[in-house]
């Protein structure tokens, strides 16, 4: 199995749009974080045909996520920074790259609360997820929740030691669940 941090298994001729998808992400949380990106989700961001899945539109940050990864990002926003500048070192056989990508994938998958896979991964598809870890539940918990529909490859897993009397989880909640792509 391959490390989920590295996107070797990604296509060759998707790389550079692979890097600008998620360098430009990395920036707009950045920017949020340093207070220049507005407080409003990303409601138009430019999608790459790379991009295996369905995003649920608009993106939109968790900042208790963005403030506990905001180090990280900062480092990973370095790391980037030679192959923004040099677009002809992206390629298929750097390591370096592939790794670093793969951080900044991490990361931004828990600050947006969706997957990123890329053309030629053997993953689960792009799309929103959520997940929750509590030790005890006494009220309610819902994993994702939608006006309309959860549409595409959405996952929603909840952990928990006990549920008490009472208590309710709930993993996706909407009139219309639709999982078909």
């Amino acid at each position: 199995m391959p490390d989920p941090l590295d996107l070797s298994m990604v296509v060759s001729s998707a790389l550079p749009a692979t890097f600008t998808f998620l360098y430009e992400r990395l920036n707009a949380a950045l920017q949020r974080r340093r207070g220049d990106g507005g407080a409003g989700p990303d409601a138009a961001p430019d999608i790459p045909d790379v991009l295996v899945g369905d995003l649920a539109l608009p993106l939109r940050i968790d900042s208790d996520q963005l403030t506990s990864r905001a180090p990280v990002l900062e480092a990973l926003d370095l790391a980037m920074a030679p192959f923004e500048r040099d677009r002809t070192m992206i390629v298929a056989d750097e390591v370096a790259l592939r790794q670093i990508l793969g951080r900044v994938r991490d990361a931004l998958e828990g600050i947006y609360g969706q997957r990123f896979t890329f053309q030629g991964e053997t993953r689960a598809r792009s799309g929103p997820f959520s997940e929750q870890h509590y030790d005890v539940v006494a009220g309610e918990v819902t994993g994702m929740e939608a006006q309309q529909a959860i549409r595409g490859s959405a996952t929603s897993t909840i952990r928990a030691k006990s549920v008490e009397p009472g208590g309710r989880v709930v993993g996706m909640k909407a009139p219309v669940i639709d999982g078909r792509d």
